[in-house]
């Protein structure tokens, strides 16, 4: 391996912390968006719950006096309710972007250790890095 290969690939070691720092950035915010779009699930599934429990016949008793016959109910309610499953598919993106960037990160902490263990075999020493950053 030539030094100037070496050396660009010590630059590139010596980006990837700032690259690693900007994904972390997104995971923070596709974190934030999940837990508002969680809460914002959450906050209408309650309100079709206690709509459900609040159903009474002609007589005034409870429509749905089971937990069963409850949760059929919230499950209809719950599948019929677009806006409940426009957030349900919206957190399920976020979730899914969340992860990609997760494996990004990971891909680079790969890159990182294998760079570091590259310019540690071809220089020799912890100062491999800056050696060859000098030797350009």
């Amino acid at each position: 391996m030539n030094k100037e290969r070496l050396a660009q690939l010590a630059e590139t070691l010596l980006e990837i912390p700032e690259r690693i720092a900007e994904k972390q950035g997104i995971v923070l915010d596709y974190n934030e968006q999940i837990q508002s779009i969680s809460n914002e699930i959450t906050q209408i599934e309650s309100v079709i719950k206690t709509e459900i429990n609040a159903q009474v016949d002609d007589n005034g008793k409870k429509l749905y006096t089971n937990a069963e016959s409850r949760e059929a109910a919230f499950i209809e309610a719950a599948t019929s309710n677009d806006d409940l499953m426009s957030k349900k598919n919206s957190l399920s993106s976020v979730q899914g972007y969340l992860s990609i960037e997760r494996i990004k990160i990971e891909t680079l902490s790969n890159e990182q250790r294998n760079i570091r263990a590259i310019l540690y075999f071809f220089g020799g020493s912890e100062d491999a890095i800056e050696r060859i950053m000098s030797q350009r």
